[in-house]
């Protein structure tokens, strides 16, 4: 079967996609990635045959950090939002042709019209619940802003996305939510950190999340590091935008002085400039599989990722959420026992860092917890069982 996955969002949409695509391909499926430009790497790296398509998400974030009120793609205007949308609807049937079945993930509105065109199958991948409404226990506020956010997003867009499938003959749509989502949303997390609630708004499967292996040993510099003393802090905030590299550094020091720990630095999209010394390594890309068991901590933005990744290794985590799913999330490892409750990462600071961290290396029971997680996602095969539900789908 021809399989097309269309993804606009950051690095943590794209590696579970590119990801799924080579289990997809293992099974003797033809897969095309299409998504920004910055991902042709990642997809080479895996075989992936790859289109660039939509905007460098990188780009957006690295040179407007201040204007990131909410992330890359929920600062993107209405009308830069339509020309996105347009850009799905009219461009990808003639990319994707003949695909038998197109994924989306991310803020993928036009692509389900794309695949009617096609007359393919479509299915959303989303890799956080809160994406498929709230559940019967959510409080009426929470509900109160979804309806909100899901009425906002009918006045805008379902003029324009009717207009376009009246065009080429196709029924008009009732609610652009509803649309996006499909018939059945494929929930690619783990039960175990983050169930999809009851009583949601659109019918779907839980997976398990998709872990991309690394093509990738740890650098030597870092495994010296890592061997030199006791086991340090990881800190990174993925793709969460940082206007000033150099006030970071600073306040990554103070952590280390408040802390008396180690740090391995993320580098991330803010490519932060910190110079290396014998306490403090400043990373670019890692793999995490090798890494994070080797680790006393982790504190992070809270994507869903990196979440996981933390999970698998059993050690204490702590996050400072910046945009969407990473506030639930944070919520939920909270709740799970697996490490401190903190702030916002608007509001952090040297001192929340720092007591994060001793709260993470102090209190065994967060420790415990962890590996008890990790015992639990040992077995656990997000890609396989997604790529089952896939072609159960597809034979539908």
């Amino acid at each position: 079967m021809k399989i097309a996955c269309v993804i606009l969002g950051t690095r943590g949409d794209v590696q579970p996609m590119v990801a799924l695509a080579t289990g997809l391909m293992k099974n003797g499926h033809e897969v095309i990635i299409c998504a920004p430009p910055e991902n042709k790497e990642l997809a080479s790296q895996n075989n992936c045959p790859f289109v660039a398509f939509g905007p460098g998400i990188r780009k957006l974030v690295r040179d407007n950090p201040e204007k990131q009120k909410g992330g890359a793609v929920v600062t993107i205007s209405p009308k830069e939002g339509k020309r996105l949308t347009m850009d799905q609807m009219s461009l990808l049937p003639g990319i994707i042709k003949e695909a038998d079945m197109v994924l989306g993930a991310g803020i993928v509105l036009g692509v389900h019209t794309a695949a009617d065109i096609l007359k393919g199958t479509y299915r959303l991948v989303i890799f956080y619940p809160i994406m498929l409404g709230t559940g019967k226990n959510d409080p009426f506020i929470n509900r109160m802003m979804f309806g909100f956010g899901r009425f906002m997003v009918n006045m805008l867009m379902k003029r324009f996305i009717n207009k376009y499938r009246a065009r080429h003959g196709l029924p008009s749509i009732k609610d652009v939510w509803a649309h996006w989502m499909g018939d059945n949303v494929v929930v690619a997390c783990d039960k175990e950190l983050n169930p999809a609630p009851e009583g949601v708004f659109f019918a779907n499967t839980q997976t398990g999340f998709m872990i991309l292996p690394s093509k990738n040993r740890l650098p030597d510099h870092v495994e010296n590091f890592l061997n030199s003393g006791e086991p340090p802090i990881y800190i990174g905030f993925g793709s969460n935008p940082i206007s000033s590299a150099e006030k970071y550094s600073q306040v990554f020091e103070k952590v280390r002085d408040l802390t008396n720990r180690r740090l391995i630095i993320s580098k991330g999209w803010a490519d932060l400039p910190g110079g290396n010394d014998h306490d403090i390594l400043y990373v670019d890309e890692i793999p995490f599989e090798f890494l994070f068991p080797r680790l006393a901590a982790v504190i992070y933005h809270g994507g869903t990722g990196t979440m996981a990744a933390i999970a698998r290794a059993g050690v204490p985590q702590a996050a400072f959420p910046f945009m969407g799913d990473q506030f639930a999330n944070q919520k939920q490892l909270v709740k799970l026992g697996l490490g401190p409750d903190t702030c916002s990462f608007k509001k952090i600071t040297a001192e929340a860092m720092a007591s994060a961290i001793q709260e993470c290396i102090r209190n065994d029971s967060y420790r415990i917890k962890a590996q008890e997680i990790a015992g639990k996602l040992q077995n656990t095969d997000g890609v396989e069982l997604t790529v089952e539900l896939i072609e159960k789908e597809l034979n539908k």
